[in-house]
């Protein structure tokens, strides 16, 4: 006859009390992709990973040190700990973006898009750069508000009008041959 031996009911709870465990982050350790929970009983977990976006795309988003998280160790088991997800707070308030999806961060920077109105926008403090090897393409008409500086040639296919002037259509008058100058564009 097969007996099951006897399990402990403390265990038992123990292990399920420590299935999902809510703490804070007490450190974060950025070069080994790990941080530590403070679970406020005086308990801390070792350093674990955090949970991640990882396969063909791969989002990297470290906790914040005072974020309120919540642990899932499977099967109770500490050594298979990881960070699971975070709770907002007053400290890390939700960004309540309606339908629109963002991302706010620490200089207090925000990329969004909104899917009603079909707008990407970008609310930077400071400055933004693209490097694309091979190109930027862009399909839409363009406004600058601001200077515009460029290294290299600036070609149109249409025509270059300057303060009303056209770089393609514009005469000159008072032409006089010779060595003279032109008067300024009409």
């Amino acid at each position: 006859m097969n007996r099951r031996p006897k399990s402990n009911g403390a265990d038992t709870d123990r292990a399920i009390g420590r299935l999902v465990r809510e703490g804070t982050i007490a450190s974060v350790d950025l070069d080994a992709g790990k941080a530590v929970v403070d679970f406020g009983d005086g308990s801390t977990s070792r350093p674990i990973d955090w949970n991640m976006q990882a396969g063909d795309t791969t989002i990297w988003l470290a906790p914040t040190v005072g974020q309120q998280v919540s642990v899932v160790s499977p099967e109770g088991d500490d050594e298979r700990a990881y960070i699971d997800a975070c709770f907002p707070s007053s400290t890390y308030a939700p960004l309540f973006l309606g339908a629109a999806v963002g991302i706010k961060f620490k200089d207090g920077a925000v990329v969004k898009y909104d899917p009603e109105t079909h707008r990407l926008s970008f609310d930077l403090p400071g400055s933004a750069e693209i490097t694309a090897p091979d190109g930027v393409t862009l399909n839409a008409n363009v406004s600058i508000q601001g200077d515009l500086a460029c290294s290299g040639t600036v070609t149109a296919d249409v025509d270059v009008v300057g303060a009303g002037k056209s770089l393609k259509g514009h005469v000159h008058t008072k032409v006089t041959a010779g060595q003279a100058l032109s008067g300024a564009p009409q």
